[in-house]
């Protein structure tokens, strides 16, 4: 599924940055990339090309939403204008990637959102980053983000920073990019496995059941939340030299590859998600799996469809397998969209 991606503000700029210089080099999905933000200094230092960065308003010290929102709406032209000029005829959909406990972020991008669907016509979707549980000073701002995308995208995909390797606290601008490398180089590991998926350079392995930009877009709907959880975990030994030139490889049994897609599934769902969620709440849902091709077990993945069937209380269950020739390791990705308000978007937004 190719992405144009489009960072508001400074956390917002540093995700959309990560996710094009991570993508996967044999299943690339940024079709652009593209930020903008209040503060000049900090949008100048991202790895952005410079005629898709873009500073408005004056606003680059405000630590409220509310005012940024005015300054946004003050230069909806200009925002609506650079926005459209980052998306390709080539994007499927766009995704506006935000930390929406920032004033900007969370100011900004429900009218640039707005701006942009009247010269846009594809899926607009939300990377949204929750702040820590223990940030303090940030309700107000993510109450009045959340509010406001839940209005204008047509899907928010949740990340929260309390389930990633993200500080408690905001940092000064000048340390930001380093304190949340971490966190960014795991919410594009995770994305690049999603939208990467589908998208096999020539030559790259293709599997029986791709997942293309259709069963995304079908699976995030419109409207509602969206969670993703994910596992990854070596499998095979590096081949040795003597070993390429024989051409072995290894070939598991059908029981240990069953097991190893099952306990991985089972890890997606319950052990490491993008945010914590009842994901009964669920309405729609996409199984990617990923690996070595002779690990992929047919069987043990319409079982773990089933699985996945079953976490959600029954609902439209998608999902599609991508081999990886000389891989060593499988990776699972699971997606639970059409959620109503996850409790901790709830929290934020009845608790601001």
């Amino acid at each position: 599924m190719k992405l144009a991606v489009l960072g508001v503000g400074g956390a917002g700029s540093r995700l959309a940055a990560r996710l094009a210089a991570a993508e996967p080099d044999d299943r690339p999905y940024v079709a652009a990339v593209a930020a903008v933000d209040t503060d000049p200094e900090q949008l100048a230092a991202v790895d952005v090309p410079r005629e898709h960065r873009h500073a408005f308003g004056t606003t680059a010290r405000s630590a409220d939403a509310t005012t940024v929102r005015t300054a946004a709406e003050e230069n909806a032209r200009e925002l609506n204008r650079a926005a459209a000029d980052a998306v390709p005829s080539a994007a499927d959909a766009v995704l506006v990637t935000l930390g929406v406990g920032g004033a900007t972020g969370a100011g900004a991008a429900p009218i640039v959102v707005d701006t942009l669907r009247e010269r846009v016509d594809l899926p607009v979707y939300a990377l949204t980053v929750l702040p820590h549980p223990e940030e303090a000073g940030v309700r107000e701002n993510a109450r009045s983000g959340l509010r406001g995308l839940e209005a204008t995208v047509d899907a928010q995909l949740l990340f929260d920073n309390g389930a990633l390797d993200a500080p408690d606290e905001r940092p000064a601008d000048e340390l930001a990019a380093e304190a949340y490398a971490d966190a960014n180089a795991t919410v594009a590991e995770w994305l690049g496995a999603l939208f990467g998926a589908g998208e096999a350079t020539e030559g790259a392995a293709v599997g029986e059941s791709v997942v293309d930009a259709s069963e995304i877009i079908a699976t995030l709907g419109e409207g509602g939340y969206a969670t993703i959880g994910y596992w990854r975990e070596q499998v095979r030994e590096k081949p040795s030299f003597l070993d390429r030139l024989r051409s072995k490889s290894e070939t598991p049994d059908e029981i240990k590859s069953y097991s190893q897609i099952e306990t991985a599934v089972r890890r997606s769902l319950y052990r490491r998600r993008s945010v914590e969620t009842d994901l009964s709440r669920a309405t729609r849902a996409l199984l990617v799996t990923m690996g070595p091709p002779e690990w992929l077990n047919r069987e043990a993945i319409a079982d773990a469809r089933r699985s996945l069937d079953e976490a959600i209380g029954g609902g439209a269950v998608r999902g599609g397998d991508t081999p990886i020739d000389g891989g060593l390791h499988l990776t699972v990705l699971s997606v639970c969209a059409g959620m109503d308000r996850p409790d901790r978007v709830a929290s934020l937004i009845d608790d601001a």
